[in-house]
């Protein structure tokens, strides 16, 4: 195979040679003729050096691989919305030009992951159709961590459906504030969402009783975990640590599994920040009535005890369970209206008056924090609230005045890996 050299010399020469031969005849043939045979030997020479070149690169390399082909990206058309209250998704699906055919295959696709029937008002959905208009996919919003589409396979030739987590980055930060008024207010007032409030009384609720011990520049410090979709804040995850100053003295918690495994808090030495109650069954407005042993009865006008402390708090309130504990009695029992009766561990007693309804039953065990009913005013009451009593061993205690034995410590055979967790968010925690 000749080189580029050999072409190029080849027709350097062959360039001399008729140059020659035509100046030897300049006379027969003008000077545009000899400029035009110049011209095409060297256009001749570049198209066969092109050509060796292509040779040698496919000698080496292989054939120029074929460009693939240009994918134009799919274009929806997508509606979406939240569920009303109590509209069904065969409405929805509907209302949005799906046949009734479909919107059943879209349900009975979906039940073996998820039954649509139960979709909840408030909650969002999605649907999105092709560039024809014909239906792709559906999503809903099941919880704040999952969603289920019901989609179109082409491949398959049918609908398949799955649910999937949402594709959340957690970023772990820093939330402190002082506060003014209320817990609720700073959370407010610094930016963050109710919800971080609702953890951090959570948290320390065995300790404090926000509605009533709050003082006017308590402050707090938390490590958040925060969830963001497409770059925006979602919704919080878990509290990691947290300190809180009130009136002057600090608690402290940091996350750890207990000995269940399941997520508790502790304090830096390893104690339980969760005492055995808590220190009240729901958010109230305030107390209306306190605990006494002679008492008049506001509609009776009678001079008897009252043994137990009344919640004022709007009709509705969810009323949760201070402690773990069975369930010995759930329905009306004359002037106490709605009633629930707790029995828990060490001979102590719990009872809930004046329930709108209550939603347990007798001989449920129930946990620490599970709502047990609702405010309401049933029976012998001038308006909303939560009579709540406590006994030990049959006799009754002021609520307001109990100081509650704590929780389980850490494990000892855990308290090293405790100690690492601990250690890694203190610097973070006590940093200003």
């Amino acid at each position: 195979m000749r080189n580029t050299g050999q072409i190029i010399a080849e027709a350097v020469c062959l360039t001399h040679s008729l140059s020659g031969s035509l100046n030897s005849s300049r006379r027969l043939i003008g000077p545009g003729i000899v400029l035009l045979v110049l011209v095409a030997i060297l256009v001749t020479a570049i198209y066969q050096f092109r050509d060796l070149n292509r040779t040698i690169n496919e000698a080496v390399t292989g054939p120029s691989p074929a460009l693939p082909p240009v994918v134009r990206p799919e274009i929806f058309r997508q509606v979406d919305g939240v569920f009303k209250r109590d509209q069904t998704v065969s409405e929805v699906l509907t209302e949005h030009g799906l046949s009734g055919g479909l919107v059943q295959q879209i349900i009975d696709c979906a039940r073996p992951d998820y039954n649509l029937a139960r979709v909840k008002a408030d909650y969002p959905y999605y649907i999105r159709f092709d560039e024809q208009d014909r239906f792709h996919d559906f999503r809903y919003t099941i919880d704040a961590d999952r969603y289920i589409t019901v989609y179109y396979d082409s491949d398959q030739d049918r609908l398949v459906s799955v649910i999937k987590n949402f594709p959340f980055e957690i970023r772990v930060e820093e939330v402190s504030g002082v506060i003014e008024s209320s817990l609720f207010e700073t959370i407010a007032n610094i930016g963050e969402k109710d919800n971080l409030a609702w953890n951090l009384e959570d948290i320390f609720s065995s300790d404090i009783d926000f509605y009533i011990d709050i003082r006017k520049g308590d402050c707090f410090k938390a490590i958040a975990e925060k969830k963001y979709l497409d770059g925006e804040f979602s919704q919080y995850g878990e509290i990691l640590a947290a300190s809180f100053i009130n009136d002057g003295t600090k608690i402290t918690g940091f996350l750890f599994e207990d000995k269940n495994g399941k997520p508790a808090y502790y304090d830096p030495e390893g104690k339980a920040l969760k005492k055995s109650f808590l220190k009240s069954p729901l958010k109230y407005t305030r107390v209306s009535s306190g605990f006494s042993l002679a008492r008049r009865h506001p509609i009776t006008k009678k001079v008897q005890p009252h043994l137990g402390v009344d919640y004022a708090a709007p009709t509705g309130t969810p009323v949760r369970a201070v402690g773990n504990g069975r369930v010995t009695f759930a329905g009306r029992k004359g002037a106490n209206g709605n009633m629930v009766h707790l029995s828990h561990p060490k001979g102590y007693e719990t009872l809930y008056l004046h329930l709108s309804r209550f939603t347990v039953k007798s001989g449920a065990h129930v946990s620490q924090g599970d709502v047990i009913g609702y405010v309401g005013s049933t029976g012998l009451s001038t308006g909303p609230h939560l009579d709540f009593r406590i006994r030990r061993y049959g006799k009754a205690l002021n609520p307001l005045r109990m100081i509650f034995p704590p929780g389980d410590p850490v494990p000892p055979e855990k308290f090293e890996q405790f100690a690492r967790v601990r250690d890694s968010w203190m610097d973070r925690l006590i940093s200003e």
